[in-house]
Formats: structure tokens, C-alpha cells, sequence
């Protein structure tokens, strides 16, 4: 623990000794101490309106604890990171305090270090078949030597694409928690894809694109989380292709993601198009059932929430949409038992988690858009599917319809036999051996995914 985790731990104490637990949630849970010296103290806060009200009403308080524990008494600056960047660099720590000083930058606005989010790691990040490849790539980069230059470009760009809420960006933080950790003086930039589009504009209208480049070009490692926002607007695809081009160049580390792969982003250059594909392209699909009780049982565990398999399991099969999801529900059951008290039985789960389990009444359609998927693209005829022939081909795609209804509808076994004319004992099989040949082949994992991603988004 550095001395500032140790300061903020005490001061912490004392705003604890003064306050209700709901006034420290609401406030100074997510206010981070990011540089202290005897003339002055830097905390960042997520938002314009935590910012404002902590300098307003608790500002000379946090003064006055300040200085019981490290014997002096500097001014307290607050720094809003409503602006969805973060730059992780010590010198962007003190070009900070020269603009909120007032003395001269560049003219660009400049963010401090709230080192993302400190829980999203490696160690926490759930690993299963649809995310495995994704998960190994970004471990690689951010185990590379930073104190190398690395010639070879194996992993860069690195490209991780998969629909909203499968921990994309849990991984973005990742990679970040771990580079900055190990390599502290790098200049490490992360920035959403509107917020770089948006930085661009406002340099351009106050001309001052030069400091711009500068900024961005000059990374160690450049992170941009939804890329697809750039798409369709010209002068943002210049600027990006030209710094690409510039950090690839001195063989800097890029990693991207987006919702979709490069070739299905509607009006992205085809030059920008050829760049994100030219390292590793790494997918992350929708988690199927036993990644979402093992992602249950770790959100679970991390909130002290004791819960049965008989709960981990109907959650499991009734919450499909996403990991964000899936947080959620735990979240709201934390709360519950919390502030109830009480056990958590299934039937008090299935009362409470209502609002996040989707009716699907669609999930007949569903699952006739997975058999037709799974025909046309093994060349097999959905009679076939459904028959009782039992060769190689026919029995491998009548598998893959399974493995597939499981992760994408909330139809349980039984029901996913009904509608392939077999009984559940055969639906179980079925998804051991998809889940066992995605284990051992990586190609039909991919395979497998694509799949998976096509049916999601209708292709």
C-alpha cells in the first residue's frame, strides 16, 4: 500500500466517525487521493455535482482531518472526471495542477489518475469459453516489457469485439491496472470513442488540433473503448487513421473494442477497417450457463451473499442478457439481505429479481432462428435437425443448436428437447460435447461464437 492509500485510509476513518454510512456511500466512496503536497491535496470525483457539493460542504472538513493526521493543512482541489478520459501519466498530474492553478498548457483539458476501477483485474475477471481467447490476448499485452521496444507487433493493434455488457472494458481496465502498476512513468490514455471524437471538435473549434496530436501521439499505450463511435465522421477517421499510423509506427501498444467486428462497422474506412484487423482480433460473446453461475458465485461471494445452487442455478437460467446484468441481480439481492435481513430462499429471489428476468416470449422464435442459423451454415436441412438420423454431421449441428439455446434464450432443457424432438437427458449430452470441443478446438470456439454473435444481431 503506497502512503497516500495509507493517508486516504485515516482520513477515511474520520470522515466514518462523522457521518452516517449512506452520507460516505452517497459522497466518498469514490473519491480518490491522487497527489498530496504541504501546500496542496488533489481528489478526483466522478461527477460535476460530487465535485461541487464535496468542495462546498466538505472541503474544510476534509482540511481539518487532513491535518490531524499529516500535521499540515493544503488546499483542497477537487477534479471532476465527467469527461470519460483518463490519462494515467505523472506528468498529467502536474499539467492539472498548472491549469487549475490558472498557469499556461496547452489548451487541451487534462485528466488526473483515478486509476479506472482498482477491483476490475485479471484476478476477478470470470473466465469461460466465450471469452477465453480475449481474455488470454489481453493478459499477453499487458505482460509484454514496456521497457522493451517490441519489433514484432504481435499483439497490436489489439482488437476485442462482442456485444454491450460481456466485459469488454473489464478487460480495458485490466490491462491498464496492470501496465500502470508495473510501469508507472508510461503514458498510458484511455478514452471512449465519442469522448475522442468529441476532444477532437473542441480543438478544432479552438484550434489547438497541434497540442491535440501531441497529446494522443506521444502514448506508451493508447485504449479506446467503443471505436464504432468514430465511424461516419470524416475528420475523426482522418485524425485517428494519422494517429494510429504515428503510435503503430514507433511501435507503441493500441488496443480497441467495439460492439462489432471491423468489416460490420457501417461507414468505417476501409483504411481503418484494414488497420484494426492487421494484429489480433479476439471476440467475447454472450456467457453461457456455467459462466454465468461461476460469474453468479464470484459477485456473490465478493458482496458476502450466501446463496444455494438451486439460486445460482434459476438466475443462471433466467438472466441471459449480459454480465452487467447479472451484477445487477446480485447487487439487488445484497441490498435486499441487507436491509431485510432474513434468509434468501428461491422463492424470495424469484419476488425480487423480477424486473431483470425477461418474459422472452419470443424465445420460440428464438429458438427457430438458431435451428434455421445452424442449417444454413453446415449446409444441413432443418428436417434433418430434427429427425432421428444420427450421423456424424447431422448429430454435431443438432448439438450446436443446443449449446446455442442455452446461452441465448431462457428455455430450459426440457424445453429445448421439446423443440428439437429429444429428451433432456439428450439436450445435456448434447451441450457436454459442444462444451468439450470448444475446450479443445479453438477454431471451432471462434467458429462457435460467430454464430452465436450473427443470430444476436440478426445477420
Amino acid at each position: 500500500m503506497t502512503d497516500l492509500d495509507t493517508i486516504w485510509g485515516y482520513l477515511l476513518e474520520a470522515l466514518k466517525s462523522n457521518h452516517t454510512d449512506t452520507v460516505i456511500n452517497l459522497w466518498f466512496s469514490d473519491l480518490k487521493m491522487i497527489s498530496l503536497t504541504p501546500y496542496e491535496v488533489v481528489f478526483t470525483t466522478p461527477t460535476n455535482i460530487k465535485r461541487d457539493i464535496i468542495a462546498k460542504q466538505f472541503s474544510e472538513e476534509l482540511g481539518g482531518a487532513l491535518y490531524s493526521i499529516v500535521g499540515f493543512k493544503p488546499e483542497i482541489v477537487i477534479h471532476s472526471r465527467e469527461n470519460g478520459e483518463a490519462d494515467l501519466s505523472r506528468e498529467s498530474i502536474e499539467r492539472f495542477k498548472k491549469q487549475e492553478k490558472g498557469e499556461d498548457t496547452d489548451g487541451l483539458k487534462v485528466t488526473v489518475p483515478d486509476n479506472f476501477k482498482l477491483e476490475y483485474t485479471f484476478d476477478n475477471f470470470v473466465v469461460g469459453s466465450s471469452n477465453k481467447f480475449a481474455h488470454a490476448t489481453a493478459l499477453a499485452v499487458a505482460d509484454k516489457d514496456y521497457d522493451m521496444v517490441d519489433t514484432s507487433n504481435l499483439y497490436n493493434p489489439l482488437f476485442i469485439y462482442g456485444p454491450s455488457g460481456v466485459g469488454k472494458t473489464h478487460l480495458l481496465y485490466a490491462i491498464t491496472n496492470k501496465i500502470s502498476k508495473k510501469y508507472p512513468t508510461k503514458k498510458i490514455i484511455y478514452v471512449k470513442g465519442e469522448e475522442f471524437t468529441n476532444q477532437l471538435i473542441d480543438a478544432i473549434q479552438k484550434k489547438t488540433t497541434l497540442q491535440f496530436r501531441d497529446k494522443y501521439r506521444r502514448a506508451d499505450v493508447l485504449l479506446i473503448d467503443d471505436i464504432q463511435f468514430v465511424a461516419g465522421r470524416i475528420s475523426t477517421q482522418e485524425e485517428l487513421f494519422n494517429t494510429f499510423n504515428a503510435i503503430y509506427e514507433d511501435y507503441k501498444q493500441i488496443i480497441l473494442t467495439s460492439d462489432r467486428p471491423p468489416k460490420e462497422i457501417k461507414t468505417l474506412e476501409e483504411r481503418l477497417q484494414t488497420r484494426f484487423m492487421s494484429g489480433v482480433m479476439a471476440d467475447v460473446s454472450l456467457p453461457d450457463f456455467d459462466l454465468r453461475v461461476a460469474i453468479l458465485k464470484q459477485k456473490a461471494k465478493q458482496s458476502n451473499l450466501l446463496l444455494s445452487s438451486d439460486i445460482l442455478n434459476f438466475l443462471a437460467e433466467n438472466v441471459t442478457s449480459s454480465i452487467r446484468q447479472l451484477e445487477g441481480v446480485i447487487k439487488k439481492l445484497g441490498a435486499i439481505s441487507l436491509l431485510e435481513g432474513g434468509a434468501l430462499d428461491i422463492e424470495r429471489v424469484k419476488a425480487a429479481v423480477k424486473d431483470f428476468i425477461s418474459t422472452r416470449e419470443n424465445d420460440g422464435k428464438r429458438m427457430d432462428e438458431i435451428i434455421l442459423a445452424v442449417s444454413k451454415k453446415y449446409d444441413i436441412s432443418r428436417d434433418d435437425i430434427l429427425s432421428s438420423k444420427r450421423n456424424k454431421e447431422i448429430a454435431m449441428a443438432r448439438h450446436i443448436c443446443v449449446y446455442i439455446a442455452r446461452t441465448m434464450t431462457t428455455l430450459s432443457q426440457s424445453q429445448i428437447g421439446k423443440a428439437l424432438n429429444r429428451d433432456r437427458t439428450t439436450v445435456i449430452s448434447s451441450e457436454g460435447v459442444i462444451k468439450e470441443e470448444i475446450e479443445r478446438n479453438s477454431d471451432f470456439a471462434m467458429e462457435v461464437r460467430e454464430l452465436i454473435r450473427s443470430i444476436s444481431s440478426g445477420i
